[in-house]
């Protein structure tokens, strides 16, 4: 059992962390896996949303399965090879074209919490608890996981998370920028459904550009840069944006392509 499933829902893909006997714990083998998922999916351009979860109603995920670092994690080496597996997957999610969301309840602990910092949302029930409670493992963060969840919190607060060595709930959560929404338990397919309908209405162009043009100015890129080039000629050469500014003019919804170009 790989430990990881993937549904389909028309343009919407979700992948399900299933391991609800171990608080949907992650073992090496599931961030390998979790790297490949993300990255077929990037390449199907029928997929215009993912959502990540975890099964069960306990945890997101309650982070690495700490329970193989004695043969995974020992040593520079092993360390080396399992920070790149993070790294990875992580990296595939920010990268990924679509809009990824994070479907948060119970749970979401050290790796937990840093898979849900590279989604682009996060949405939280009430129930949710966060942390990074890794000093009483003796272990640190990687590069990869420190760059994700950079994104959403200030340097200081990062260290005051990993220095607090406890869990905090949603509304602290939320204050602190690590979720984007926090609603009761029996509201969250609702609010998902809800940022799915939002996100399926707008131009996959946009969303997909705004995603790259950030790693383009987080990487220190210039105006000068082929890439930035290239995704200027995309946007502003393709279909999306003829259609938007039609319908702007002549005060109609858009009629979007509804697959990714």
């Amino acid at each position: 059992m790989s430990g990881i499933r993937l549904e389909r829902t028309g343009p919407v893909a979700h992948i399900v962390l299933d391991r609800p006997e171990t608080l949907n714990a992650l073992t090496a083998a599931m961030w390998h896996e979790l790297r490949g998922i993300v990255r077929r999916l990037a390449s199907d351009h029928s997929v215009r949303v993912v959502a990540i979860r975890g099964a069960g109603e306990r945890a997101f995920s309650a982070g690495a399965d700490i329970r193989e670092f004695p043969s995974r994690r020992t040593g520079l080496a092993r360390a080396r090879a399992y920070d790149r597996l993070v790294s990875a997957a992580l990296a595939a999610i920010q990268e990924a074209p679509q809009p990824v969301i994070a479907v948060i309840r119970g749970l979401a602990v050290g790796g937990g919490l840093e898979l849900a910092a590279a989604c682009d949302i996060r949405l939280a029930a009430q129930d949710a608890r966060f942390g990074l409670p890794i000093g009483r493992l003796g272990v640190m963060p990687g590069l990869g996981e420190t760059r994700a969840l950079l994104r959403l919190l200030p340097p200081g607060k990062l260290i005051e998370l990993v220095f607090r060595g406890e869990l905090i709930d949603a509304e602290e959560a939320w204050r602190l920028g690590l979720v984007s929404e926090v609603v009761p338990i029996e509201e969250l397919e609702l609010a998902t459904q809800r940022w799915i309908d939002r996100l399926l209405s707008m131009s996959a162009e946009t969303l997909q550009a705004t995603k790259a043009v950030v790693q383009l100015a987080l990487r220190g890129a210039t105006e000068n840069d082929v890439s930035y080039r290239e995704l200027l000629a995309t946007v502003y050469e393709g279909v999306a944006f003829h259609e938007g500014v039609r319908a702007f003019l002549e005060k109609r919804a858009p009629n979007f392509p509804q697959h990714r170009a």
